[in-house]
């Protein structure tokens, strides 16, 4: 008799065949014949080639983090603070994390998973979104009801949920903007608003964000606003950038200009790109 675990759990006890990966069983008087398939186990596909290169290395990764007791505590405050910004609203519906190990797990997987984007980077191609995403760039009036919510709705996960900025969202600006986002199924997973400054010929990026990450989506976005504010006749793009994001701009071809201040309790500085 043998305990074979599945997607919800350990099944009932079979009798199980090792050369065929089979498993009788009896449930409720009926009799059937589950078929275990050992990933591990002959010959692979590419992709299952790269999914146990992944598996090895974050297994790797993991078990030196768990056997130093400093980092286990730096990951248990880290998982923490994830559980606290996931919302039952935040796609792709992370669940929370009650072990150190699922979560360094998790987020190392993560970091693995996103070298096809750092080659892609690296090798300066230009930049395509994947399958199933789709660019949007509209005006105010041309939004419909349900992509409006769409657009509050990533807002408020990334600037509320992450962030955790208590500021009142809805500046007025939405009007005057041009809203772009890449939705996927009708979800919002980057999104930016372009809109006239006081000077003449200045354009100004602002609510940059990203819900999915590592697919080279925030770079996607702003290469468009770029493209989008030459096309309208601009001479200068400017934007308050987060600390952390200043080195993204830089790539970009963006510039700093001035010294940094406080916005919404976070850390920001003018940015500007001469078009």
């Amino acid at each position: 008799m043998a305990k074979v675990r599945g997607i919800g759990g350990f099944q009932k006890s079979g009798k199980l065949n090792k050369k065929s990966k089979e498993v009788h069983r009896v449930r409720n008087g009926r009799e059937f014949v589950h078929t275990i398939e050992n990933p591990y186990d002959g010959p692979a596909s590419k992709a299952q080639k790269a999914h146990r290169s992944i598996f090895g290395k974050t297994n790797a990764i993991v078990n030196l983090i768990m056997a130093d007791p400093a980092q286990v505590q730096e990951w248990k405050a880290r998982m923490e603070e994830y559980n606290r910004s996931v919302t039952p609203f935040s796609p792709p519906y992370p669940k929370r994390y009650k072990t150190v190990r699922q979560f360094a797990y998790f987020v190392i997987s993560e970091q693995l998973k996103q070298t096809p984007a750092a080659k892609r980077r690296k090798a300066q191609l230009p930049l395509t979104l994947p399958k199933g995403y789709n660019l949007q760039i509209k005006s105010f009036p041309e939004l419909s009801a349900a992509e409006i919510y769409e657009i509050l709705k990533a807002r408020f996960i990334v600037f509320v949920g992450e962030q955790h900025i208590h500021y009142t969202d809805e500046d007025n600006i939405d009007y005057l903007a041009t809203h772009f986002s890449i939705r996927k199924n009708g979800l919002v997973l980057a999104y930016a608003r372009l809109f006239p400054s006081a000077d003449k010929d200045v354009l100004t990026i602002g609510r940059m964000l990203t819900v999915e990450r590592g697919k080279g989506l925030a770079k996607y976005i702003m290469q468009q606003i770029v493209s989008y504010a030459k096309d309208a006749g601009a001479h200068t793009l400017r934007l308050h950038a987060q600390m952390h994001a200043v080195a993204f701009y830089e790539k970009l071809g963006f510039h700093t200009a001035g010294e940094t201040f406080i916005e919404a309790e976070i850390p920001h500085i003018h940015m500007e790109m001469q078009l």
